[in-house]
C-alpha cells in the first residue's frame, strides 16, 4: 500500500486538541467507483462519483420533505491534514477537502430549496510548519466553498489562527490574526468583526454566527505570542449578542465552532486521549448561554469542534454537534472512515419544517431528527 502523503512537522505543538486517530492517518479503505481513464484519475478536477453516486436517495428525501428552510452544515474539514494515495490511482490524493466541497454542488443543483452553506471552522492544516503552507490549505478550502452557488457563512475554529505552530517554529508570521482571518473567510459577513448575523431572505429565520475563538493576541517578553486559552467569547461580542443579534422577532439559529455549553456533550468529559477535557469550556460561555437560554426566539445551537455527533436538549434548546468532515476516528463509537469511499467525508443538510429539524447526513454517520421545543 502506498504511503500517506501527509505533511507534518517533526513534532506537534501543544494545545488543547482532539486530533489523535485510532491508528495512523494512513488507515482507510479502497476506492469503490471506477473512473473513465488514467487521464481523468489524475486531472485537477477529480472524479467525485465515489461520493455523489450515494447522494440521490437522500436528495430525494430532502425534496420530498419540502421544508421551508434548508441549509448545509460542514465543519472541521482540516484540509490537508489527512490525505492518502490509493493503489492504481497514480498521484491522486483521496481525503481531499475540495472534492468533498465540490460534491455539495451536486446536492445544490438538485435541491433548489437549500439557501446557504454554514462552515463550522477549522478549515485547514495548521500543523504545516510554514506560513505559506498553512495559508495554501485555507485558500484551497475557501476557494472551493466560494465556488458554490449559494452564500457561505463561516465560524472561526480554534485551529484557524495557527499560533501554536508560530510558537513551535518561533515565527510570528505563521500566525493568522483576526484581520487576516476576516479576509480569508468572511466574504458574506457585512461587518468588520468575525461574528455577525444574517437574516435569510424570504424566510422567518435569523442565523447568528458567533466567534468562539474571540481571544486577545498578546506578545510576551520573548517577542512571541502568549499561548492564551484558545476558546473565548469576548465581552464586546457578548454585549453585541445581547443588544443586537438577539433583538428580533425572527426565529434564531445560533452557530459557533465550539459548544457554548459542554453540559451533556460527549467529548466534553473523560480523560482518554483525544477527548476534549472538562476544562475545555469556552471562556465567557456562561454569560452567553444565559442570554441564549433567556431569548425565546433561539431554537437551536449548532457547532463542531468535538468531532462527534451529539444531539441533546437543555432548557428546551436543541443542541447539535456534527462529525468532522475529514477522515478521522478519534473514539471507538465514531463511524468507520475509509479513503476513497462515501465515508471519507461527513456533512449535513438541515431541514426545518414546523417543529421538525431533520438532519440528513452525507457521508459517514447517520441521519438524525430533533423536535424544536420553543
Amino acid at each position: 500500500m502506498e504511503e500517506c502523503s501527509l505533511t507534518l512537522p517533526p513534532s506537534r505543538p501543544f494545545r488543547p486538541c482532539h486530533l489523535p486517530l485510532r491508528g495512523s492517518f494512513c488507515e482507510g479503505g479502497f476506492y469503490r467507483t471506477a473512473v473513465n481513464s488514467a487521464e481523468e484519475r489524475t486531472s485537477p478536477m477529480n472524479d467525485i462519483r465515489y461520493l455523489t453516486d450515494h447522494y440521490d436517495e437522500k436528495i430525494a428525501a430532502i425534496n420530498a420533505l419540502d421544508a421551508p428552510l434548508n441549509f448545509v452544515f460542514i465543519t472541521d474539514m482540516h484540509n490537508g491534514l489527512a490525505r492518502k494515495k490509493l493503489p492504481g490511482f497514480g498521484d491522486r490524493e483521496f481525503g481531499n477537502t475540495t472534492d468533498h466541497i465540490r460534491s455539495i454542488q451536486y446536492i445544490l443543483d438538485r435541491c433548489p430549496g437549500i439557501s446557504c452553506v454554514v462552515n463550522g471552522g477549522d478549515i485547514g492544516n495548521d500543523y504545516w510548519p510554514s506560513a505559506e503552507g498553512i495559508r495554501s490549505t485555507y485558500k484551497e478550502t475557501m476557494d472551493a466553498l466560494y465556488a458554490l452557488s449559494v452564500p457561505v457563512h463561516c465560524c472561526i475554529g480554534n485551529h484557524d489562527d495557527a499560533t501554536a505552530m508560530a510558537e513551535q517554529e518561533k515565527d510570528n508570521a505563521i500566525a493568522i490574526l483576526p484581520d487576516e482571518m476576516h479576509k480569508i473567510c468572511m466574504k458574506y459577513n457585512p461587518t468588520a468583526e468575525n461574528y455577525y448575523f444574517t437574516d435569510l431572505p424570504g424566510s422567518e429565520w435569523r442565523f447568528v454566527l458567533l466567534n468562539s475563538c474571540d481571544r486577545p493576541y498578546r506578545i510576551g517578553a520573548n517577542g512571541r505570542f502568549i499561548q492564551d486559552y484558545p476558546l473565548e467569547i469576548s465581552n464586546e461580542q457578548a454585549v453585541w449578542l445581547e443588544t443586537e443579534a438577539l433583538c428580533t422577532d425572527r426565529k434564531i439559529l445560533v452557530f459557533s465552532h465550539a459548544p457554548i455549553s459542554n453540559v451533556g456533550i460527549f467529548g466534553s468529559i473523560g480523560r482518554g486521549g483525544g477527548y476534549v477535557r472538562t476544562h475545555d469550556d469556552t471562556l465567557n460561555s456562561s454569560r452567553v448561554y444565559t442570554a441564549l437560554r433567556d431569548c425565546p426566539n433561539v431554537k437551536a445551537l449548532i457547532c463542531g469542534h468535538v468531532h462527534y455527533d451529539n444531539l441533546l436538549y437543555r432548557d428546551r434548546l436543541v443542541m447539535v454537534t456534527s462529525q468532522c468532515a475529514f477522515v478521522q476516528e478519534w473514539a471507538p463509537s465514531c463511524p468507520k472512515r475509509e479513503y476513497g469511499t462515501i465515508t471519507e467525508t461527513a456533512f449535513d443538510v438541515f431541514s426545518i419544517k414546523g417543529e421538525l429539524m431533520q438532519i440528513t447526513r452525507f457521508g459517514a454517520g447517520t441521519d438524525r431528527a430533533a423536535t424544536l421545543l420553543r
